[in-house]
């Protein structure tokens, strides 16, 4: 039986409240154009604040995955057909919220022949039709490594594309096990060198029982594709179904690592146990946006 670790305080956040004008707001909204967020779907920590500031990250292409990573919370099984209404629908959301910035994921889509690229294409036409001046930032899965549905990712040109490492190659088969290491370094290297426009993004976790030699490697192969942005937060177990954590780090050495990436060469690391992918996501563009 897996040993199970006391969540430690700093990693406590309340649960957003329906009770809060903003976060009501948000989530009628969502209701309304019938979208799905990653702040629900996978349980993120700052959902309060990021509904609070009356902002989400979109889930598109549906609510279960085809993958069945070992610490994500999206329920993996086959998936239901491309809802064609949400592009606009995202878009429109957007519109409402009089979003800046938005982040757009999705699950993964094995099952479709582009992995969802046209789908994600259409979003980020829809949003420009509606609100050209809001920056886009994309989270996408890793298309099987295929250049052609990169090639649309590419064409649709997000001001930001994130497709996450998530840990370092060791765990890869325990946390991972239909993914490959190097298909996603290769896949952030392909989009920033055939659109050295996009400023390119990945994001890792601690706490899975990577040693710290394993992750400043890590961090010198993301350096090596030529990758800009660098989240790193503390892994979290959803539920006893999931992988357990070997360790809880601390702030100051969230600190460290996020030095450590700097001194790589990586323009900009957002690292502390509750950074996520989209934690700090605008402020982060607007550092760096002008280096690219």
């Amino acid at each position: 039986m897996d040993k199970i670790l006391r969540l430690p305080d700093y990693l406590k956040r309340p649960i957003a409240s329906l009770d809060n004008k903003e976060n009501k707001r948000v989530k009628n909204i969502l209701s309304k154009y019938n979208l799905n967020t990653v702040c629900d779907g996978a349980r993120c920590p700052n959902k309060s604040v990021c509904y609070g500031c009356l902002t989400a990250t979109f889930l598109i292409m549906g609510k279960t995955c085809t993958r069945n990573c070992r610490f994500c919370n999206i329920s993996p099984s086959y998936p239901l057909p491309l809802d064609e209404n949400e592009p606009k629908n995202v878009a429109c959301a957007v519109k409402e919220l009089n979003l800046d910035y938005v982040v757009i994921t999705s699950v993964t889509r094995d099952d479709l022949e582009d992995g969802g690229a046209k789908h994600f294409k259409k979003t980020i036409d829809e949003i420009r039709k509606l609100k050209p001046l809001t920056k886009i930032e994309i989270l996408t899965p890793d298309f099987k490594g295929d250049k052609k549905a990169l090639d649309i990712i590419i064409e649709s040109m997000p001001d930001v594309f994130n497709h996450n490492v998530e840990t370092v190659p060791s765990l890869y088969k325990k946390a991972r096990p239909q993914a490959i290491y190097k298909r996603s370094l290769e896949v952030l290297s392909y989009i920033k060198k055939n659109s050295s426009g996009i400023i390119t993004k990945t994001g890792i976790m601690t706490g899975l029982g990577e040693t710290e030699e394993e992750i400043i490697q890590t961090i010198k192969d993301i350096k090596e594709a030529n990758v800009d942005i660098l989240t790193i937060g503390q892994y979290i177990r959803p539920s006893v179904k999931h992988l357990p954590v070997i360790k809880y780090y601390k702030e100051d050495e969230f600190e460290k690592l996020r030095q450590i990436a700097l001194d790589t060469g990586i323009k900009a690391c957002v690292s502390s146990p509750l950074a996520r992918s989209s934690y700090r996501a605008h402020e982060t563009y607007n550092e760096i946006k002008n280096q690219i």
